[in-house]
């Protein structure tokens, strides 16, 4: 079954004067005649605008003197199946410029488009604008695309529809050939958006990658150097730096006994090892009381300031319980909202502002009190406890502190007795070790920052984790959408229009043999593009004069042929303002030529319903069409 046809019953102007202009259509084929300069073109545009244009009124756009201030309406009655709808624009009334009415009920034209495409039976769908994954959000596909095939205007015969873009003609065709909605699906738009974030991810990781080999490259040796920064390289650097260190200090521990040996009596050597190995324990019991008093202080800072904010909330409770105190007698007169005097409640044990029922006990006034002062004796518990914590932080640190000096001075008295020692070793090794303290500290230094980047290479695996994940995702999705297409016949789809305009031409032939001379009308439609083609060659380049006229024509009548096909998605309704001239030709000879097929096909009784507003200066003669006559002619 298809879905309800589009049609125009009325179109009415309203003049600024208060005086009606108006026009009737009947469903069927319509012929608007009248001479050049009749006004034709402007009534057209005039249902243009009031199907949902969002651009200036047509009267505003006009060169004509005096135009703009002599309309300040329109409106048409417009048949969606059975229903009928009046609808409206008021160009000249404030805050209505941009409002399409309907039935008188003001909605913005995008609405507008809305409420027409879900009365008409087509789906709203979002189409890309090339390529899919260019990461550009994907645009709605309106009625007014789509009424650019529907409403050939007189200015725009060039192409199959002119100044549209090839990606808005494809996806208007696909959506009257029923596909849009099958292509287009939610499947395939999550699927793009999980493939552009799956992108934007690798992109992030190898950016990354490339940074951080930038950076550590200089760390590894020549020969890692040219694999790159990964696990295995600097796992191989850090074990060589970790070599190194090792050898360094065992150096310094040789040069040193060395050293010690040679400057050093035997007698007191013994003296001195032991006077290592005490100062070594006194570092330590430095760095250990140090870190402690360091702990103890962060800790009692901490407490400290919870003790404050303890009582900043104490002070203001007892701010609360005074101004419970003072505001306890006063009486609610007037309401807090709009400032009127209270009526008092009628009904007994009532509030007399919220009319809800009293509790029997405890009264409210006291249950208030109880509530205040539990929170006030909490609060003073809470700080009693901070106080006492604080006492305890503040005798630790006096501990960890004494304890800290006691250390440091006895560390100082046996660096005092080693101090000789240390000069008469280092008057015999001062350089070498020297020279291995500055490399260890090199080797160190690298070490750390290796180990950083051993750090940054398992951030880098979250890429690839997050890649898996979104692939894990893709795969499925993929196989879904891939089992949708293969389900769409392009080519059956492509077949019904392509039949379609093949009658037509026909038609024309049957009318004036060997009017259309060439091929017939192939077309290619596919899931990115469509072609038309006559012959082997493209329309365009096949065509000229005239028979793009014919083409052109033939096109209309194929989408009006897909109207009443069920799942397809054309409304059945054709506007096409014809020129006067078509390519240096006249076509009012041709007119009863073009429109017989129209006749014939909109007679038929699957078509009932469907209509055609067409130009043009004569029609002389043609039966079975409503005519629209205009004959006052309008000079500049």
């Amino acid at each position: 079954m298809s879905a309800p046809f589009l049609s125009i019953r009325g179109l009415e102007r309203r003049l600024a004067t208060g005086n009606v202009e108006h026009l009737t259509f009947e469903p069927g084929v319509n012929v608007f005649v009248g001479r050049p300069n009749t006004g034709k073109t402007k009534w057209l545009q005039t249902l243009d605008f009031l199907l949902g244009d969002t651009g200036a009124n047509p009267y505003e756009q006009s060169d004509v003197e005096g135009l703009a201030e002599k309309y300040e309406a329109a409106s048409a009655v417009i048949c969606i199946g059975d229903e009928s709808f009046r609808i409206e624009r008021r160009w000249r009334e404030a805050g209505a410029k941009g409002k399409v009415f309907v039935e008188d009920e003001g909605m913005p034209a995008k609405d507008f488009q809305h409420w027409l495409m879900e009365k008409l039976g087509i789906p709203l769908v979002n189409f890309p604008k090339g390529n899919p994954m260019s990461g550009q959000t994907w645009p709605e596909l309106s009625f007014r695309t789509l009424l650019r095939h529907i409403f050939r205007q007189q200015r725009f015969w060039s192409g199959l529809v002119d100044q549209q873009p090839d990606n808005e003609q494809h996806a208007s065709l696909l959506l009257f050939l029923g596909l849009a909605e099958r292509i287009y699906s939610d499947d395939y738009g999550a699927l793009v958006e999980l493939k552009l974030k799956s992108m934007r991810v690798r992109a992030r990781r190898d950016h990354y990658r490339e940074t951080l080999n930038d950076l550590a490259v200089e760390l590894l040796d020549s020969d890692d150097a040219n694999l790159g920064v990964n696990e295995t390289t600097v796992a191989v650097t850090l074990k060589r730096l970790q070599d190194e260190v090792e050898r360094l200090q065992k150096r310094k521990l040789e040069v040193l006994t060395t050293a010690s040996n040679a400057s050093l009596p035997v007698s007191d050597r013994s003296r001195i090892a032991e006077l290592g190995h005490a100062r070594a324990v006194a570092l330590e019991d430095v760095t250990v009381a140090r870190q402690k008093s360091l702990g103890a202080e962060e800790r009692l800072a901490e407490v400290r300031r919870y003790r404050a904010d303890l009582e900043a909330e104490i002070e203001r409770m007892g701010r609360v319980a005074d101004a419970s105190a003072l505001l306890a007698d006063l009486k609610v007169t007037h309401c807090p909202a709009c400032d009127q005097e209270i009526i008092p409640y009628q009904k007994p044990n009532h509030c007399f502002v919220c009319h809800q029922h009293l509790p029997e006990e405890p009264e409210i006034a006291g249950l208030g009190e109880v509530r205040l002062q539990f929170e006030q004796d909490r609060l003073s518990a809470e700080l009693l406890e901070a106080e006492e914590l604080i006492a305890i932080l503040e005798r630790d640190i006096e501990k960890q502190t004494k304890a800290y000096r006691d250390a440091d001075e006895a560390l100082r008295t046996i660096e005092i007795e080693l101090a000789p020692a240390r000069r008469a070793v280092a008057a015999v090794a001062q350089a070498d070790v020297s020279e291995i303290d500055v490399a260890l500290g090199k080797a160190a230094e690298r070490q750390r920052q290796m180990g950083r980047v051993a750090g940054a290479l398992e951030l880098g695996k979250s890429f690839d984790k997050q890649i898996q994940a979104l692939e894990d995702e893709i795969k499925p999705l993929q196989e879904k959408v891939d089992e949708a297409n293969r389900s769409i016949d392009f080519n059956a789809a492509a077949q019904k229009l392509e039949d379609g305009m093949n009658a037509y031409l026909d038609a024309l032939n049957a009318q004036r043999p060997d009017t259309w001379n060439h091929s017939m009308v192939e077309i290619d439609i596919s899931k990115s593009s469509t072609s038309f083609r006559v012959g082997r060659k493209r329309w365009r380049d096949a065509l000229g004069g005239t028979d793009s006229l014919y083409f052109l024509m033939a096109y209309h009548f194929g989408l009006l042929s897909l109207s009443p096909i069920a799942d397809m998605h054309y409304p059945g309704m054709a506007i096409i303002d014809v020129p006067g001239e078509f390519s240096g030709e006249e076509v009012k000879d041709s007119e009863n030529f073009i429109v017989q097929p129209f006749i014939d096909l909109l007679a038929q009784e699957e078509f009932e319903g469907t209509q055609l507003i067409i130009t043009g200066a004569s029609f002389a003669g043609l039966q079975g069409v409503h005519v629209q006559r205009q004959t006052h002619v309008h000079v500049a």
